[in-house]
């Protein structure tokens, strides 16, 4: 008996001792992000150069996880909480040629960093990300699809060096990791 005891007491220090994985959610949203976007074109090359996006702000409606109970225990899943939070956003860009009267395509990669807050819990998320822009563009990371505009620049597509204008976006937040994984 006592080695059976020594036994399984031995699995338990054990299984504090392995890091567990994180937790994931299954859920569904639709999210408006909206803030500033600077375009900075580098010094040795004006058809290269940085992009950042902040200060902005990501909200948004929907589940962050259907298999969590909220707080209240009234329901299933765990919704958003309506007010918005921080987002931010660098990286690099590349302008490539068109055949569209001088417009600027823009290529870019780099990472966003935004904050989210549900019934439950705040959310911390950091992810990779890739965009186009030709007047519009899309935007997208592992979690976030979507569009975005730059409405408040001159003409539809950028047709002169890169500038700080307002960043607007459209996207769909898809959590698929989880019990379904």
């Amino acid at each position: 008996m006592k080695r059976a005891l020594a036994v399984l007491a031995g699995f338990l220090m054990a299984g504090l001792a392995v890091p567990t994985p994180a937790a994931d959610a299954v859920g569904l949203a639709e999210c408006l992000i909206s803030g500033t976007i600077r375009f900075t074109p580098s010094a040795q090359d004006p058809h290269r150069g940085a992009w950042d996006i902040d200060p902005a702000v990501i909200q948004c409606q929907g589940m962050f996880n259907f298999v969590s109970s909220p707080r209240q225990g009234n329901g299933v899943g765990e919704t958003f909480n309506p007010q918005g939070q921080a987002f931010r956003g660098f990286g690099d860009y590349q302008t490539v040629p068109s055949s569209d009267g001088g417009c600027l395509h823009e290529l870019g990669a780099g990472t966003v960093d935004y904050y989210l807050r549900t019934v439950n819990q705040d959310i911390h998320m950091k992810e990779q990300n890739t965009f186009l822009l030709a007047g519009a563009g899309t935007f997208t990371t592992p979690t976030l699809y979507g569009s975005f505009q730059i409405p408040l620049h001159e003409s539809s597509c950028m047709t002169g060096p890169p500038t700080t204008a307002l960043f607007l976006a459209e996207v769909t937040m898809v959590r698929t990791t989880g019990i379904w994984k």
